[in-house]
């Protein structure tokens, strides 16, 4: 009955966080969203047709439709980046980021159309950029988006705009900037997937042919169409690599390619966790692989799991040698209180989260050094404190991290394999059986101080990630064969 009640309890809470997180994101965005619907509105009505008729009561109909599909398709936009990107905690910077994209490829696209060729709409830039700082899913409603915000401000003036060529035009684009999306699946290198997003289009150039002679143009135009659609798409595929880099940098968005750089070991955070804490940077090595292993087999991202356990306890970095990683003989705390020992070893993950802000890391990461731990308790320390008190009972509370706890799928990942690694790096068990037993004992225990309860991490992954640690752990922490000690055969001390 009382577990009951905490759960319906635990229900109600998470109901009215998501409700809190709903009216935040919504309230963080709703200038953006109305900036971006009058934009795309005036411009339409400025580039297609009289921009004075479009207020008179006879073209009050088209105008009002160009307002409208705008605002229902900002709106759509909105819930949809916030259902795919709610559980990384990035919606609102992604979706400021997808606004700008949507409007800077509409506003190119539509003076693209009126200007050069109705067929040199570079509609796959948005997708292009997308694909590569946020998803699959974002960049694919964003095309779509773009697409129709883009037929619908065409229906204003089909007397100077041949109709059929500008919904031929916006789906030849609309198709390259799919096939670019189906190849990103790939996992392609920078390199390659540009030239992929420019050779797609080759492709496409038959169905622009074939369009053209559907609508009864076998003139030149056919030919301008088919160099036209080619040339935007070609423009958008070099203009992608800065427009990438820049929204890299202003955004801070760590996407594989920025993963990369990071994870690379010649990075200075990294070189100088080397250095100064060796015993915590080949921890963080081992937690990497473990981490990594994990997020691919619940779906998670693998190259982030691995990118933020490198950098999950570069807060050690503030006082290497109270961590018993980075201890030979010397231990610090044999000479300290609990609660000063404490104190040094939870302030990690604080300055983590400082030291890692201070170098730009990625906010996600930022967010796991400071998350890795949760609320849970330093059960030595606390232990220690309980044999020194002469009588009556101990707050735990003094002896617990500041939080918060897990609040994505890859700081579960990240606090699981932290515990599991440290633990069994203190002692390895000698039998399968008791190896996986003390791995579920581990987590079990996290569990049962509800450190998971703020993130979506399901009982089904949860189980994956013990099994994938259960098989992948051993051979990490794998043993050498023991060779007979013999004086070499041809020595130079005879």
């Amino acid at each position: 009955m009382i577990d009951d009640v905490r759960d319906l309890s635990r229900a109600e809470k998470a109901k009215a966080l998501a409700r809190k997180n709903v009216s935040r994101y919504v309230g963080k965005c709703f200038a953006t969203a109305i900036v971006a619907v009058f934009a795309m509105t005036l411009f339409a009505l400025y580039m297609i047709g009289d921009f004075l008729d479009a207020f008179t009561a006879e073209n009050a109909l088209s105008t009002t439709a160009i307002f409208i599909t705008s605002a229902v398709l900002t709106i759509f936009l909105m819930a949809g980046i916030y259902r795919f990107t709610q559980p990384k905690g990035t919606s609102v910077r992604d979706f400021h980021l997808t606004i700008i994209l949507v409007v800077l490829t509409f506003i190119t696209s539509i003076s693209a159309a009126t200007k050069l060729n109705l067929f040199a709409m570079p509609i796959a830039l948005a997708t292009l950029v997308l694909i590569e700082l946020i998803d699959r899913r974002t960049a694919t409603l964003s095309t779509a988006v773009v697409a129709i915000m883009i037929a619908v401000a065409f229906m204003r003036d089909t007397v100077t705009y041949d109709y059929t060529t500008v919904i031929a035009s916006v789906v030849c684009n609309s198709l390259c900037a799919v096939i670019v999306n189906f190849y990103e699946k790939k996992h392609l290198t920078r390199l390659k997937f540009l030239l992929v997003s420019m050779a797609t289009p080759i492709a496409m150039q038959p169905l622009v042919v074939m369009f053209t002679l559907a609508s009864g143009d076998t003139s030149m135009n056919l030919l301008w169409h088919v160099v036209w659609s080619y040339g935007a798409n070609i423009a958008a595929s070099l203009v992608f690599m800065p427009l990438v880099a820049i929204f890299e940098g202003v955004f801070n968005i760590a996407d594989d390619f920025r993963l990369n750089e990071l994870c690379n070991l010649s990075n200075p955070l990294l070189k100088r966790l080397a250095s100064e804490a060796p015993g915590t940077f080949n921890h963080s090595l081992v937690v990497g692989n473990l981490a990594e292993a994990c997020a691919s087999a619940i779906g998670e991202n693998p190259n982030m799991a691995r990118c933020a356990a490198y950098y999950h306890d570069i807060g050690k970095l503030k006082a290497p040698i109270y961590f018993s990683e980075n201890q030979s003989s010397y231990n610090p705390h044999d000479e300290l209180i609990p609660e000063v020992s404490v104190s040094m070893i939870t302030s990690h993950t604080l300055f983590g989260e400082i030291l890692a802000k201070q170098n730009r890391l990625p906010k996600e990461i930022v967010a796991i050094c400071r998350e890795h731990h949760g609320t849970s308790p330093v059960g030595y320390f606390y232990r220690k404190a309980l044999t020194l008190k002469e009588e009556g009972d101990l707050a735990v509370d003094k002896y617990t991290y500041a939080g918060p706890k897990p609040q994505t799928k890859i700081a579960a990942i990240i606090m699981i394999a932290d515990t599991i690694e440290a633990a069994m790096r203190a002692y390895m068990p000698d039998t399968k059986e008791e190896f996986e037993g003390r791995i579920n004992k581990l987590v079990d225990e996290k569990m049962e101080l509800r450190q998971f309860d703020e993130c979506p991490i399901t009982m089904g992954d949860i189980a994956i990630i013990k099994r994938t640690i259960i098989e992948v752990l051993p051979s990490i922490h794998h043993s050498r064969v023991s060779y007979e000690k013999k004086r070499p055969a041809n020595t130079f001390n005879k």
